[in-house]
């Protein structure tokens, strides 16, 4: 009996011994997967962190403008300045209210096009929007929209706050000044070159040939030959009727324009402009102006009148005239322009006030129109304290 009590003694031991070791293990092994997962949730969130840091993607887009902003990583979004060189930058206008009619599938295909031109041309390119007073029922532009990564292309997107806005002329209660923000695109810009165009136009190839082949030179205003947006069926070869959400074939050869010496493109010479020809070379130029960044600021950027139209023509009579900087106008044209109704004709009393300007008085250099020094593009506008927003990424998700 009492060998058999001793046998139960020592089996109730082991079994305590091997539950006791099985907790223990049990335990050490929760522990130690709780600790990977933190690690790892840890390790995910560091990731996020330096991939933003380094301008690699935005994690969260739809909070992006809400948090708190550095005022270090703040000037440094709005150098015209960075690590690498620029050759390109893009300068458009927008906001998210529809207010040019249908508008948001024409600026997807636009943000698609300038990754187009990059990939394709190989060439440093920024695509700098300037978001003006958005809705604040809205989501913001870098919220809204696919930006797909290019170790070609960047993106920065320079938010004007409704603060700065209903701070300036506005002529016709409008949302947004076009000229105005371009401005502000004009001066952070970091591309060697500047081209000051709207969210409806798609490249050419002749573009795409012309940056390869590097044919643009500092002090000259270039533009080029489009069609009127008015004239609809049949469609002319400028003015294109893209599917809402092209794929990259039909976005890529919707604006061909001619065929190309691939790396060989030849612009014409400069032309003397002239009251009886700058209503046609101007025409259309709000789609499509650029020069040096040196040289948009010799006229000092688009005249600031709070209007939202004229102001492109009135600024090549300044710059050709006043300026005598030469034009070149490209009549194979470096732009397609997304086929919609022209909403503009309608909104006459949003338009500048140009009824007592008389152009042969800017070209026999009577009279000069053109912004005072260091009061265009919000340089006399505290934009850290009214909170002027940039955000700069790469494009792609953070996965």
């Amino acid at each position: 009996m009492d060998r058999l009590s001793s046998y139960i003694t020592l089996a109730s031991r082991k079994t305590i011994l091997l539950v006791t070791a099985t907790l223990i293990t049990l335990t050490l092994i929760f522990t130690f997967s709780a600790s990977i997962r933190e690690s790892s949730i840890q390790l995910w969130q560091q990731q996020q962190l330096d991939s933003q840091r380094n301008n690699d993607c935005i994690a969260n887009t739809a909070t992006v403008h809400e948090l708190p902003v550095e005022k270090l990583k703040w000037d440094q979004c709005l150098s015209p300045t960075s690590e690498r060189e620029t050759y390109l930058s893009i300068v458009i206008v927008s906001r998210m209210d529809d207010y040019a009619g249908n508008q948001h599938h024409r600026l997807q295909n636009f943000i698609d096009s300038a990754y187009l031109l990059a990939e394709h041309s190989q060439t440093t390119i920024e695509l700098l929007i300037v978001e003006w007073n958005p809705p604040s029922d809205r989501r913001r532009v870098v919220d809204s929209f696919r930006f797909r990564h290019s170790n070609y292309l960047t993106y920065r997107v320079i938010t004007v706050p409704n603060g700065i806005h209903e701070a300036l002329p506005n002529r016709g209660n409008s949302p947004l000044h076009e000229f105005e923000g371009k401005n502000v695109g004009i001066r952070f810009a970091r591309g060697e070159f500047i081209v000051c165009t709207n969210q409806d136009d798609i490249w050419s190839h002749n573009f795409l040939n012309a940056v390869k082949s590097r044919v643009f030179e500092k002090n000259v205003i270039y533009l080029q030959r489009q069609d009127h947006h008015n004239i609809h069926d049949p469609l002319p070869p400028s003015i294109v009727r893209l599917p809402a959400f092209a794929d990259d074939d039909v976005l890529f050869n919707a604006c061909k324009l001619g065929d190309q010496d691939w790396g060989h493109y030849q612009l014409p010479k400069p032309l003397k402009v002239t009251t009886e020809n700058i209503l046609k070379v101007a025409d259309q130029a709000g789609d499509f102006t650029m020069a040096h960044r040196e040289t948009w600021k010799v006229p000092r950027g688009y005249r600031e009148a709070g209007g939202v139209a004229w102001m492109d023509i009135e600024f090549i009579c300044t710059a050709a005239w006043t300026f005598d900087i030469p034009v070149v106008y490209d009549e194979n044209g470096f732009a397609c322009h997304q086929d919609h109704q022209n909403i503009w004709e309608f909104n006459t009393e949003q338009h500048t006030d140009n009824k007592d300007i008389d152009m042969g008085e800017i070209m026999r250099k009577e009279k000069i129109y053109m912004n005072e020094e260091g009061k265009w593009a919000l340089q006399d506008v505290d934009i850290w304290d009214l909170k002027l927003e940039c955000q700069e990424f790469q494009g792609g998700l953070c996965w």
